[in-house]
């Protein structure tokens, strides 16, 4: 089974004969470290390729998003040239990392004042996310049309207590639009990846009744656990995460990092499930730490392709 394939099939709730492996992102910085290029040069895809088949990786993400809080946002031709690129040279499965309804908000005022405006229930705040679900719509197609085969709506609504927002004002005024937005996605035939750092616990349910085919994330630092995940979700819903880029930067052993992937490996066994730390690579992991963690480990079922 080729990888595109294989992640379609988890995402569509069927168990895989072995878990994909895969990031959210994977920093551009990261790549020319490891390749060997300078801080300014140009990144061509195909040495992103080249580290992404090392590691036996079944996806690649394109950010259409930095963040909300990022000063510099991508250039959404070059990143739909992007997706094309990964469409049509590599049988990986192409997911854009977008922004989802409170990043859309954060964006457009402040982080502050977005707050205020979700504990009010702001009437301008639901026609802004009104028109933004519009807005997503069309770009859903855009990306559809380009090649990617899945949307990740990237929203970082919660700290390591629990969401910034009281979770029966974001029944009122942000779910509604989160589950448009997976609607919309999957109408333009993509599959659809909700992504949050922090404790979603308490909003855990509303965002499995969005219809979203899976949840990225899974922050272990706020108490977010794979295995209870599993416990609390759909048989058929995808789980992806929960391995800690911090504790990678912090340079284990490669026995513990096979340990910590047996671990998280147990606990989603027999079900849809990608393997992948919880927030994606920054810069500054050394090769040998990555080579670790995607290497077959003794006792599971990972493994790459050729």
């Amino acid at each position: 089974m080729i990888p595109r394939e294989l992640v379609r099939q988890t995402l569509a709730g069927h168990p895989p004969p072995h878990p994909p492996l895969g990031e959210l992102v994977i920093d551009d910085d990261l790549v020319r470290e490891l390749v060997g290029l300078s801080p300014d040069a140009p990144l061509p895809l195909a040495a992103k390729r080249a580290l992404l088949r090392r590691w036996g990786h079944h996806l690649v993400t394109v950010a259409f998003s930095a963040g909300w809080g990022a000063a510099m946002q991508p250039d959404p031709q070059e990143r739909l040239d992007r997706v094309a690129f990964w469409a049509e040279e590599s049988d990986l499965f192409v997911f854009a990392l977008v922004d989802g309804p409170f990043s859309l908000a954060v964006r457009a005022w402040s982080w502050e004042e977005t707050l205020i405006r979700f504990s009010r229930q702001d009437p301008e705040l639901r026609a802004f996310l009104a028109d933004g679900t519009i807005e997503a719509t069309a770009w859903f197609q855009k990306l559809a049309n380009a090649g990617a085969q899945g949307v990740i709506l990237g929203d970082d609504i919660a700290y390591r207590r629990g969401p910034y927002v009281n979770p029966r004002q974001l029944r009122h005024t942000y779910f509604p639009f989160l589950t448009l937005m997976t609607l919309a996605a999957q109408d333009a035939g993509l599959a659809v990846v909700f992504h949050s750092d922090g404790n979603l616990w308490p909003v855990w349910e509303d965002i499995v009744q969005t219809g979203v085919d899976g949840i990225q994330g899974l922050d272990p630092y706020a108490s977010m656990s794979l295995a209870l995940a599993r416990q609390r979700s759909p048989a058929t819903l995808c789980l992806w995460g929960n391995l800690d880029v911090g504790w990678l930067a912090s340079l284990p052993r490669s026995e513990l990092i096979r340990a910590r992937v047996r671990e998280l490996l147990t606990a989603v066994q027999g079900t849809p499930a990608i393997l992948g730390t919880s927030s994606g690579l920054p810069s500054g992991l050394p090769l040998p730490i990555l080579d670790a963690l995607y290497q077959k480990a003794p006792g599971t079922t990972v493994r790459g392709y050729e």
